[in-house]
């Protein structure tokens, strides 16, 4: 049986968990988010612009590049994504290398950490458990994350914007489904101040979010330093299921602890 790390669960959340888009209900967001925004990104207010920011940018297929820093432990991940079409291709390090696909409900990891005859391991989302953190992680069209909780801004100049997001608002604003909420709430225990995470956003002229940088200072686990690009936005995504004589599926058994 294959066995699955909770590193390989944290490093696929990390670009598509930790600050990836809002909940906020705001018709305004949403209706925008499909829309040219130049005009509007110099008009809304700088919270709403922040938050719709990256409901523009995921409107369409785009590149991500993350990393999360505590302490000398550090997760990079790299990849692109059509959240229309349900298709991601992301690679890492956490801190071994990952890889992992997605083409509609079929997700594919391939980790060191997987232990099997085959290096690819073919997961069916739809039989994962409501809780399930790769379901979590796999969930593109939730648009959940830190930028749910951001309670102030500011402009300060070249489409940077700086501020404070709460954690807590963060969460009850989360998308109660896929786990996310849970994964907000664990991180809120975890912060010195839940309240008040001093964030730092870029835009680009179109009003999409290119940039987005973070710290919760923790308890016990020093700070915590999230980095975001988004870049290539509109290019196209093509991913591919790994040859099927190097994927073997997940067992009935591994459900239970995916």
């Amino acid at each position: 049986m294959r066995r699955l790390i909770p590193a390989l669960s944290i490093a696929l959340a990390v670009t598509l968990v930790s600050g990836c888009g809002t909940n906020s209900g705001d018709p305004a967001a949403s209706s925008s988010s499909a829309a040219p925004a130049a005009p509007a990104a110099s008009k809304v207010e700088p919270t709403a612009a922040v938050k719709q920011g990256m409901d523009r940018s995921l409107a369409g297929t785009l590149t991500m590049d993350a990393s999360v820093k505590a302490g000398n432990q550090s997760i990079t991940m790299s990849g692109k994504m059509d959240p229309a079409a349900r298709t991601l291709h992301l690679t890492g390090k956490a801190p071994e290398p990952i890889e992992a696909r997605l083409i509609g409900d079929a997700a594919y990891l391939k980790s060191d950490s997987l232990d099997g005859e085959k290096p690819w391991m073919k997961i069916d989302l739809t039989k994962l458990r409501p809780n399930s953190s790769l379901r979590q992680s796999f969930d593109l069209k939730s648009q959940t994350g830190l930028i749910g909780g951001v309670v102030s801004a500011q402009e300060v100049g070249g489409g940077r914007y700086t501020g404070v997001a709460d954690l807590e608002k963060a969460a009850a604003a989360a998308n109660s489904e896929a786990g996310m909420r849970e994964g907000l709430e664990s991180t809120a225990k975890l912060a010195k101040d839940p309240k008040a995470v001093p964030f730092e956003a870029t835009l680009d002229a179109d009003g999409r979010l290119t940039a987005l940088s973070y710290t919760i200072a923790t308890k016990k686990l020093g700070d915590l330093v999230t980095e975001m690009r988004m870049s290539d936005f509109g290019k196209p995504v093509t991913v591919d299921a790994p040859p099927a004589s190097e994927t073997e599926a997940a067992s009935e058994e591994m459900y239970k602890f995916l």
